[in-house]
This record gives structure tokens, sequence and C-alpha cells, in this order.
């Protein structure tokens, strides 16, 4: 198996796949909480935001990936 370089750690897919694992765990961590904002968890509270952050993480994947195409086009 190849050993992860520089250049491999700066791939927009390992960094995404890092950030939506730590957005995860956060909520699974919290999930057994029992605080409550406007009679819901606030485990579900957060899971309805993250998914506005993984709409956010998706649009710039893909700017990110264009960028690099577009360099290697060149």
């Amino acid at each position: 198996m190849r050993k992860l370089t520089r250049k491999k750690w700066k791939d927009p897919g390992i960094v995404m796949v890092i950030i939506l694992s730590i957005i995860s765990l956060i909520v699974w961590i919290w999930w057994p909480t029992d605080t409550f904002v406007g009679g819901i968890s606030l485990a579900g509270w957060a899971m309805f935001v993250c998914f506005f952050i993984w709409l956010a993480l998706t649009v710039a994947y893909v700017v990110w990936m264009e960028r690099l195409e577009k360099k290697e086009m060149e």
C-alpha cells in the first residue's frame, strides 16, 4: 500500500471525508443527551444544521475539483 504523500493529504476527497467524519463524530457523541430546544433534541437540531454544512461542503468540493481539473488541463 502506498504512503500518503503531502499532495494526497490535500486531495479534496480526503479533506471532505475527514471533515464529514468529524461532524458525524460530534453528533454521535452528543446523541444521548436529553437537552431539548423547541421540543426537539439538540442532536436533532445538529443533524438539521449539518444538512446545510454538508450542502456547502459538496459545493466546495465540486468547485475545488473543477479548479484542479482546470489546472491539469493547462
